[in-house]
């Protein structure tokens, strides 16, 4: 007789222990319908001695079904087998050396705790967690909410349980007992994820699918950060063709790499109007549930952003004694879609200014590069420029921002704003914005250069923050129209990853920033006075008096540390663009040439091609003394300025005082006009020409 023991005498179709008042014994020469049921079971009933135990509760089952498919009597009932509709199983009889656990319903399967707040695992998880770990939950196992990720699958702390489970354990069994429905269910179950994983090679559901390198790369953001974003997931539940984690993971990965439908169908297995339905839903979920956490002025408050979000350098030069303002910088930024058949919409849509259609989110930003709001999109035409924005953000007041904006607030733009100052004036916020050049003017004064500064020391934030958003390749990229209604959504949903993800593009330092900006206050308040001794003496005229020599001659000049650039460039980015500058010197020279007059042994003077104009050069001046330098000034735009200085004089004094001491070999930047053709350059007719007699010569 089948079963654990004679003294247990389990049933022949559940598999469960029956007690004595419960249990019928089926023998040779029993009833029709005894013999029915064994046949429904699939066990024999030509074999003389055989003896079965059922239980009432699986036999009564039988009886009624056919009570209920047939009028006949029991004796004389014989039901064809197709027709009988039964759901009593087949008998557990089949023995394999699988480990198993899971027969308690009132204790954790993991934690082995008693409580009554336990959930089932379906019969998807329970396949799914014996993939991965080899240990099989049985039917009706329960376990603690605390070991289930908010997708309601096990989490890797509970999966390492199970695969090292405390030795002598009662609850854990060397062997499964099985029927056939159970076995055919866990090798369909297997083959399905084992054709998954061969066509799918992005598994973001198994703990060791994707290394954490291949999270960041592939969302942005490491597998911890992703697991949080899948933390705030409430109404998406998983699907046949995708789980809650594969969900989120499609519209991450299309943020970030901007691969279209059809390829992200391919890459994870799913039919493209799934990977479009999973985007929506996704799209949908994480706007209402995660992106209002981290973006918005309703996020944060006025005193978060003055206290944790502003760098002292920004308070020093834009603060006051009197009042702590909030500083916030803003700017529009792109977004390019298609060309829209509707030509209305397509007129208001086209940008003189780039050229091509697109829609202009306005972004928010504190001057540590944490994105405080994203307000728009906006059209592209003239009605729609910066300071028609801005005022419309704030007489619409959206999001609350006239009560979140107080006056002798501090708002850092750029010239395209220059329209919006008197209304900012209004309202007493006040406005810092670089100085425009006046009508036939070649040159900022020094006032407005080192103001100029000033403002650029502060507003370079919100651009990082924009070539931020645009590592996004779906951003980058043209959008296609009909996702036009949703694009302030995925520039919030990117906008509020930074936010919660990323470092801070510009933390600041209090001790260095306090002291950088009191010097440049003090240099923002002082003359250039190179500029007024070149203009007075005449050393821009007085070409005749200065004597070219070649660098790598003996020239005093102060050796100077990579700490005193930054000091005198005030910043970095003169000093990237400093060795451009001078490997095209000497690559078009071959060398660095300097102009020297020996009744001014104090200043150099110095010709520098620009790097936008070929026909356009600068002539700049360096002054030293006792091993310092003291001044320099440039003719170019902005070179009169002494709170830092232009990149053509960093470039000088980089060569000068850095890399000639230094013995750096200066390596040209790659050309690549050696792979083009230059159609200014025609071959010499004496030697492409050729006579008629040759000609026919060649061809015979």
């Amino acid at each position: 007789m089948p079963g654990d023991g004679p003294k247990q005498h389990p049933c022949i179709s559940c598999g469960k222990r029956t007690k004595a008042d419960q249990r019928c014994f089926i023998k040779p020469g029993s009833s029709e319908s005894y013999k029915l049921y064994l046949q429904h079971l699939g066990l024999s009933v030509n074999c003389e001695n055989y003896v079965y135990v059922t239980c009432l509760n699986c036999y009564t089952k039988f009886y009624k079904s056919i009570k209920k498919t047939s009028k006949e009597t029991e004796e004389d009932y014989e039901p064809p087998a197709k027709s009988l509709k039964s759901d009593v199983k087949s008998p557990n009889i089949i023995p394999l050396p699988i480990v198993s656990s899971g027969k308690s319903h009132s204790s954790c399967v993991i934690c082995k705790k008693r409580t009554s707040r336990l959930l089932t695992l379906s019969a998807e998880r329970r396949h799914h967690i014996f993939i991965l770990s080899g240990h099989l939950l049985l039917s009706g196992a329960r376990c603690c909410r605390s070991h289930l990720a908010p997708d309601f699958s096990l989490k890797d702390d509970a999966i390492r349980c199970l695969e090292n489970p405390s030795p002598g354990s009662r609850s854990v069994h060397d062997t499964s007992y099985f029927n056939k429905t159970d076995i055919f269910s866990l090798v369909t179950t297997i083959r399905a994820a084992a054709i998954r994983n061969k066509k799918n090679r992005l598994d973001f559901d198994s703990s060791d699918g994707l290394s954490d390198a291949d999270y960041v790369n592939l969302t942005g953001i490491s597998r911890a950060d992703f697991d949080d974003v899948v933390s705030h997931v409430q109404s998406i539940r998983a699907t046949k063709n995708r789980s809650i984690r594969a969900c989120i993971a499609l519209l991450l990965v299309k943020l970030r790499t901007g691969l279209s439908h059809r390829m992200l169908s391919t890459l994870f297995n799913i039919e493209k109007c799934g990977v479009r339905r999973a985007i929506t839903t996704a799209r949908r979920e994480l706007s209402e549930t995660f992106t209002p956490k981290y973006v918005g002025f309703d996020h944060t408050s006025r005193e978060e952003i003055i206290q944790e979000h502003t760098t002292p350098l920004a308070k020093e030069l834009f603060g006051s004694d009197l009042h702590n303002p909030a500083i916030l910088v803003v700017d529009g930024t792109y977004v390019f879609i298609q060309k829209s058949s509707n030509f209305r919409f397509q007129r208001r849509s086209y940008s003189q200014h780039k050229n091509r259609p697109l829609v202009k989110p306005m972004v928010i930003v504190s001057t540590t590069g944490y994105i405080i709001s994203v307000l728009g999109p906006y059209f592209a035409d003239q009605k729609n420029n910066d300071a028609s924005i801005l005022k419309h953000n704030i007489q619409s007041n959206m999001e609350n921002i006239k009560d979140w904006l107080h006056q002798e607030d501090v708002l850092v733009v750029d010239r395209g704003f220059r329209d919006s100052i008197s209304f900012l004036d209004s309202l007493g916020i006040r406005c810092q914005m670089p100085a425009f050049l006046p009508k036939g003017q070649k040159q900022h004064t020094t006032d407005e250069a080192n103001t100029l500064r000033l403002v650029t020391k502060t507003r370079w934030i919100v651009e990082s923050v924009n070539g931020r958003l645009k590592q996004c390749k779906f951003l980058q990229n043209v959008v296609p129209n009909t996702q036009i209604p949703f694009i302030r959504d995925y520039v919030c949903l990117v906008a509020a990853l930074c936010n919660k993800y990323r470092q801070p593009l510009n933390a600041g330092n209090p001790e260095n920033d306090v002291i950088l900006a009191a010097k440049m206050k003090y240099l923002a308040s002082q003359t250039n006075k190179l500029q007024e001794r070149v203009e007075s003496e005449g050393l821009h005229r007085r070409v005749k008096s200065w004597t070219p020599i070649n660098a790598a001659d003996s020239l005093d000049f102060p050796c100077l540390s990579e700490e005193d650039l930054c000091n005198l460039t005030i910043g970095v980015y003169q000093l990237k663009l400093a060795k451009g500058y001078t490997a095209q010197h000497m690559d078009e020279e071959g060398d660095y040439v300097i102009m020297v007059n020996a009744d001014i042994p104090d200043v150099l003077r110095i010709r520098i091609q620009s790097r936008h104009i070929s026909s356009k050069q600068y002539l700049l001046w360096t002054e030293h003394s006792e091993g310092a330098v003291t001044g320099w000034y440039c003719q170019c735009r902005a070179g009169a300025r002494i709170v830092g200085a232009c990149a053509h004089v960093a470039s000088v004094l980089w060569f000068l005082g850095y890399e000639r001491h230094n013995n750096f070999a200066v390596r040209p930047t790659q050309d690549w006009a050696d792979y083009l053709e230059d159609a200014a350059v025609l071959p010499d007719s004496s030697e492409s020409e050729m006579s008629a007699t040759e000609e026919l010569e060649l061809c015979h």
